[in-house]
């Protein structure tokens, strides 16, 4: 234990040479976050429900996220702008440096692009506009690759083990999506092994197996804390998102759906289908960079299959498992839908890729014009990417502003009618974004759905949450919406139904105790 400890201490104090790193990632990711921080824009569904004070409790607890019960805590529930955008970033670009340094990156300069590429994704966009719970995304990233780095740079045999394990389970306590970013960075670190000719076949498959001890440990502990506090409160897992479902039969059972379906996913999100990811949408720059990629690793599998054919079977193996080590969290909650917040893991493929790539040691004309190639495309859709990130700020703030703007009109009918009243319950039905008045420019169609402000899912209990949290936060009006079992009932009511939208006369009526507010069709 001892060892271990002055061993892994050195190795921090050696991360001294990453700082320009850090400095550089925290710089960039200020510039490129500025507009959602200076405004505090969050997206209309969850961070519009919580916005600036929450503390994570039951509901929490069931969706499997255990340690947030202790993180919200730490600070104090509170959560405004900057200063809570900026925590989460900075734990990002702590795990990158841990991540970098998994490679031996030091201070090259592709180091300082895999950062950017990954701080400067639309996937860490969308995590920072769920503000009250965003620290723990970055703290799930910075414990996943903490986890990585001790596996990898740990001294002794069961102590890496353990310790990656314990902080494998504390990652997923806080968001179980990120278990893909641990999966990636490990086979990225595997290849990269492979590629060593002072490694061995079986220094490699050592490797493989300690991280599958560290797997099976982490996920050991994560699910004994999550019955434990479970147990003390009480609860089940949630439905939603399928997690009730979670179990190891359940993982076995759905096993080969679900790898086709991280296939699918992996490329559906780099190809045309998937999410807006930059500016270059509808062309094959993504999966140009995807085949420069592979045809670096493939040529340098041929080179290696001359040395040992063994080592080569192996590198194709992980290769092609790519998809499924960013998806992981497919492979365990059967039924996830994927998300924008999702897919962080899949944005790290490209920055782990990138260090592999640089610190392989191929020389020849050949693969200096590969890396190059890659460098530069990887350059482009990182300038691509940069707009994009702009293009939602942009839309979240547009449609705030206009979500805003109907609000505060409505509370001056509301006036005028004589029922604005803080005794009264109110059901607003129907969705911003859907009236004729809701103005915004071009760049709200062009962005990604989770940026769209105003446009939140048309259903009772998202509907009645949102504009609570509107007419709370942006207004500063106190208006108690009626209960979820009235709000479902007075959607489904014909008479709400038939009656004319916001700001047409009628669009305001009693329907027994409760104000009905009718502002678009739904």
């Amino acid at each position: 234990m001892k060892n271990f400890m002055i061993e892994t201490g050195r190795e921090l104090k050696g991360l001294k040479k990453y700082l320009p790193v850090f400095a550089g990632s925290m710089l960039f990711s200020v510039a490129l976050y500025y507009l959602l921080m200076a405004h505090q824009l969050v997206n209309s569904n969850d961070g519009i429900w919580e916005y600036s004070y929450y503390k994570a409790g039951r509901w929490s607890l069931t969706l499997g996220r255990w340690l947030l019960l202790y993180l919200d805590r730490l600070h104090f529930g509170i959560s405004t702008d900057p200063l809570t955008s900026l925590i989460t970033l900075s734990l990002y670009s702590l795990g990158l440096i841990f991540l970098l340094d998994v490679f031996c990156m030091g201070r090259r300069k592709a180091g300082y692009l895999a950062a950017m590429l990954f701080t400067g994704s639309v996937a860490i966009c969308s995590s920072l506009t769920y503000r009250f719970t965003s620290p723990s995304y970055g703290l799930a990233f910075l414990l996943g690759m903490l986890a990585v780095w001790i596996l990898v740079k740990g001294k002794g045999r069961a102590l890496p083990i353990v310790s990656g394990g314990m902080l494998l389970a504390c990652s997923m306590g806080l968001y179980q999506a990120y278990l893909g970013c641990i999966c990636m960075a490990l086979l990225g670190y595997f290849l990269f092994s492979l590629y060593k000719e002072s490694v061995s076949l079986r220094n490699v498959l050592t490797d493989m197996a300690r991280a599958a001890g560290m797997g099976m440990l982490g996920g050991i502990l994560y699910v004994a804390a999550l019955r434990l506090h479970l147990a003390v409160f009480h609860l089940e897992l949630s439905g939603y998102m399928g997690a009730e479902r979670y179990s190891l039969p359940n993982t076995v059972k759905y096993l080969p759906d679900s790898i086709a379906r991280a296939y699918r996913e992996f490329f559906r999100y780099f190809g045309e289908e998937g999410f807006i990811l930059d500016m270059f949408r509808g062309t094959p720059l993504l999966y140009a960079v995807l085949g420069l990629f592979g045809l670096f690793f493939v040529y340098g599998l041929v080179r290696l299959f001359r040395e040992d054919r063994w080592k080569a079977v192996l590198g194709l193996f992980l290769l092609s498992m790519i998809p499924v080590a960013c998806n992981m969290v497919l492979l365990i909650v059967t039924a996830a839908e994927v998300s924008v917040l999702m897919t962080v893991s899949m944005a790290s493929c490209m920055p782990v890729l990138l260090c592999v790539m640089a610190q392989t040691g191929f020389r020849g004309v050949f693969c200096a014009w590969l890396r190059r190639l890659t460098v530069l495309l990887l350059g482009v859709a990182l300038y691509g990417s940069i707009y994009q990130i702009q293009i939602d700020q942009q839309a979240l703030l547009e449609g705030q502003r206009a979500t805003v703007t109907m609000a505060e009109g409505i509370l001056h009918r509301l006036d005028q009618e004589g029922c604005l009243d803080s005794e009264l319950e109110y059901c607003v039905v129907g969705v911003p974004a859907y009236n004729s008045l809701f103005a915004v420019s071009r760049l709200y169609e062009g962005s990604n759905m989770y940026a769209h402000f105003g446009g939140w899912y048309n259903e009772p209990s998202c509907t009645r949450r949102s504009w609570q949290g509107v007419f709370s936060y942006l207004c500063g009006a106190n208006l108690t919406m009626c209960s979820s079992g009235d709000y479902g009932a007075l959607y489904g009511n014909e008479t709400v139904r038939d009656m004319p939208s916001y700001p047409e006369e009628g669009f305001i009526r009693r329907v027994g105790d409760i104000v009905v507010v009718k502002v678009a069709e739904y």
